[in-house]
């Protein structure tokens, strides 16, 4: 089957989010994490997903409350939140672009994140040009705003792929044809017809 235009999440469906990472390049662990109050998706965290803080100002923020580490530490704890891309995932983006599928990113992002991402999937997600991100509309998934932004940029897709099922839907409910990415890739294109 075909999908002209396919909106395309990012965490967790291009690559893995690894907060057990992020929290070990701190030194830390998911049982003392919540005893030193480390939560790295704070108040700032949001702002910056939603375009209105720099990344600057959310490092700044985030070792303004924990001085023990630096600014640079941070950042790398940051970076290592995502993982290699799913195993199967580039291949079946290649394979659909290359049968005519426009993908666009749709996706609750930041620049650090998206940087990350870009350097860590290398050409994997090449294809994909376009994005739709909350920290461009100023709103995050499932917000009216988000599906509105990506309709009138690119019109509404044949195919959305998320891992979330709350998005997904919330995506059905709006008439986008949403289908769930889970880790198992050949499945996935079963349920897709690809």
């Amino acid at each position: 089957m075909k999908y002209p235009l396919v909106a395309l999440d990012i965490g967790n469906t291009c690559v893995p989010q690894c907060h057990d990472r992020l929290l070990r390049t701190l030194g830390l662990t998911a049982l003392n994490a919540p005893v030193l109050g480390v939560e790295p998706w704070a108040e700032a965290f949001h702002q910056f997903l939603l375009g209105y803080i720099t990344e600057d100002e959310y490092i700044e923020d985030f070792h303004r409350r924990f001085p023990q580490w630096s600014r640079e530490l941070i950042y790398t704890a940051h970076v290592a939140y995502l993982g290699k891309p799913i195993p199967g995932m580039p291949e079946l983006i290649q394979e659909m672009h290359a049968d005519g599928s426009h993908f666009v990113f749709f996706t609750d992002i930041n620049t650090l994140h998206f940087r990350a991402f870009r350097a860590i999937s290398g050409e994997a997600f090449g294809c994909v040009t376009d994005c739709v991100g909350s920290n461009e509309v100023h709103a995050m998934k499932p917000s009216n705003e988000m599906f509105a932004a990506f309709e009138e940029q690119f019109g509404v897709p044949d195919l959305y792929l998320d891992d979330r099922l709350d998005l997904i839907q919330a995506a059905n409910a709006r008439g986008w044809h949403a289908v769930q990415a889970r880790r198992d890739v050949a499945e996935l294109r079963r349920e897709l017809g690809v």
